[in-house]
């Protein structure tokens, strides 16, 4: 068994959760009326026990020498694996947030994420298969018929069974609209072929049955994405009454070799190659990307929480080490007394940016789960359209933003740890080989900043956008007079000009019909993130300003709270100038990357 490096503690999930977002509000509604907060840090404290006792010590091992692997024509997950599934299955951990009718919890989905968090905190590759098949289930309930709920939903959310999510083709890549993948009516159901790639948990030996959701365009459809419809595919076929019957036609040709998520196993997938493969049509034909596209949301919002994730045990490690390691002598001291990491500069500047994007995605895409559980479940129909224009907005900033983020938060994990970051006695260096497909994910960084800016932005009078932006305002108005973070809320009202300016320079640039949109859409997307940041950890260090009053200095919630302040000073006087230089650099207005001759590349 690995080391347990589990290491993260649960004192900002709380935070963020009662005191900053006010969670319990939600239980005014009446879909989550007949829960209590009690119920949830019921649910937290379980979620936390069984991610450091059960979950950690398997971290090293299935990045080594029990990784996935592929033998005789199957995939196998992790040995270990299979004690986490009956786990897994005995505390009903697999659908926190599904349908109490089909056998889920019906938790809100903030709570139900808040949770999931510390499973990947703990070992990511596990959740790889946990919680694909819930996914699925989620989108057969929604858009299935009856029969096909009954058949499927269940057991898919009791881990009875897994899922898959098939998109990807092999010369298709995120041009879902272009897939290939062929259906032909075959009475009830239909018959299908196609090959796809990089699917997460496409075969393993945890269920006895796997649920495949795969695109496919049924003979005869029109080209685009208008051709696309949804199937769901088991590995062995579902007789009628739910029994299994023979085997589908499913087959796994081989998993990919990656630099990380070796626990994790990512299938090369084969459908049809004897004609004996069938699917159920979900919902109806030519809606497949629509339909698909509520679980890629889903995903998308689950790279922030995958970041906070990784983000929270790295610092808990790499500040527990910069505590104890003696090295150097502060700058300018001629004694030549030796000390702590802790006490240089430079590394309380990469602790102090460690802390600050982790607990700021971790605001970030908590408040962007409350959205949807406000857009599901609000009394009021006015507050469920807001909410999901601002989830909308929201998402490709959550995903594009926070997938990058987790990539410098890695380096500078290991950066802290020295040589030994280097090496595979502490757990960064696989943090950071398990993280970089984030960004790759479900649509690239650039994919979110185009999604961003040429859709979600709408010129900027997005009804979602001009209410985040006064909402910023008002919230800079009211408090401007906090001596504390005055000087911060000054940088964020300039950040915020500077949003409002390149918005109107990308409004005038499209008129001009050239290419400086998508040279610089990353660049806004970065901005757009760090004002979202640096707003959410402000509003936190006014709640701690508010919190800390009547403490002694001695007590452990005053060093939280102050914690609280001095991370959001330091995200807002050290990330929200950078966005200053990148809109001059917009203004620039450079267009070498898109006019220089190929041969000088």
């Amino acid at each position: 068994m690995g080391n347990n490096f589990f290491r993260r503690d649960d004192r900002d999930v709380h935070f963020v959760l009662k005191e900053h977002l006010n969670v319990e509000r939600i239980l005014g509604f009446e879909k989550y009326a007949d829960f209590t907060m009690d119920d949830f840090d019921m649910v937290l404290d379980l979620a936390k026990t069984i991610a450091e006792n059960e979950i950690a010590p398997t971290f090293q091992d299935t990045d080594r020498e029990d990784a996935a692997r592929f033998e005789n024509g199957k995939a196998y997950a992790p040995r270990c694996f299979h004690h986490l599934w009956d786990v897994f299955r005995e505390s009903g951990l697999f659908a926190l947030s599904q349908n109490p009718e089909f056998g889920g919890q019906g938790l809100p989905l903030v709570i139900a994420e808040a949770a999931t968090e510390f499973f990947m905190s703990a070992n990511f590759a596990f959740g790889t298969y946990s919680g694909m098949g819930p996914g699925q289930g989620e989108m057969i309930e929604n858009f299935g018929s009856e029969k096909q709920k009954e058949l499927f939903c269940q057991k898919l959310y009791d881990g009875t069974w897994g899922g898959a999510m098939a998109l990807t083709e092999p010369d298709v890549g995120s041009d879902a609209h272009m897939v290939i993948a062929k259906a032909v009516k075959d009475g009830d159901y239909y018959r299908i072929t196609g090959s796809k790639v990089f699917i997460t948990s496409g075969d393993h030996d945890l269920t006895d049955n796997i649920i495949h959701l795969i695109l496919a365009r049924i003979e005869g459809a029109p080209q685009g994405a208008k051709g696309v419809s949804l199937f769901a595919v088991p590995k062995i076929w579902v007789n009628e009454d739910g029994s299994l019957a023979e085997h589908n036609d499913v087959h796994c040709v081989g998993i990919e070799h990656k630099m990380g998520l070796h626990g994790s196993a990512t299938c090369q997938m084969s459908y049809g190659d004897d004609g004996k493969c069938l699917g159920h049509l979900i919902g109806e034909p030519g809606m497949g990307l629509a339909y698909m596209f509520q679980m890629v949301n889903v995903a998308r919002m689950a790279v922030g929480l995958e970041t906070a994730a990784f983000g929270a045990n790295i610092y808990a490690n790499v500040r527990e080490y910069a505590d104890q390691r003696v090295q150097g002598t502060r700058y300018g001291d001629k004694s030549g007394k030796r000390v702590r990491l802790l006490e240089h500069p430079d590394i309380r500047r990469m602790l102090l940016t460690i802390k600050a994007l982790q607990e700021g995605v971790r605001a970030l895409v908590y408040s962007g789960y409350l959205m949807e559980d406000i857009a599901n479940a609000s009394d009021s129909e006015e507050e469920r359209k807001l909410a999901k224009k601002k989830l909308d907005f929201f998402t490709p900033i959550i995903k594009g933003y926070s997938s990058e983020r987790i990539w410098d938060i890695c380096t500078m994990g290991i950066q802290l740890l020295g040589g030994y970051g280097y090496t595979s006695e502490y757990p960064v260096e696989q943090y950071a080989r398990d993280c970089k497909i984030f960004s790759i994910w479900d649509g690239t960084t650039y994919i979110q900043a185009m999604d961003l800016l040429g859709r979600k932005l709408k010129g900027g009078e997005g009804e979602a956008y001009v209410a985040w932006i006064q909402e910023i305002q008002e919230f800079i108005s009211s408090k401007k007079t906090i001596e504390e973070i005055s000087r911060d809320l000054a940088l964020l009202e300039e950040a915020v000009a500077d949003i409002k300016s390149l918005v109107q320079l990308y409004n005038k640039s499209r008129e001009d019909d050239n290419d400086l949109v998508p040279l610089t859409a990353t660049a806004f997307l970065d901005c757009c993130g760090e004002v979202a940041v640096a707003y959410l950890l402000l509003q936190q260090a006014d709640i701690a300003l508010q919190k800390v009053e009547g403490l002694s200095e001695d007590h452990l919630d005053y060093q939280f709270y102050m914690g609280k302040v001095a991370t959001a000073q330091f995200f807002a006087r050290n990330f929200l100038p950078a966005i200053k230089g990148r809109m001059r650099a917009v203004e620039v207005g450079d267009l070498t990357a898109a006019t220089v001759n190929e041969e000088w590349i």
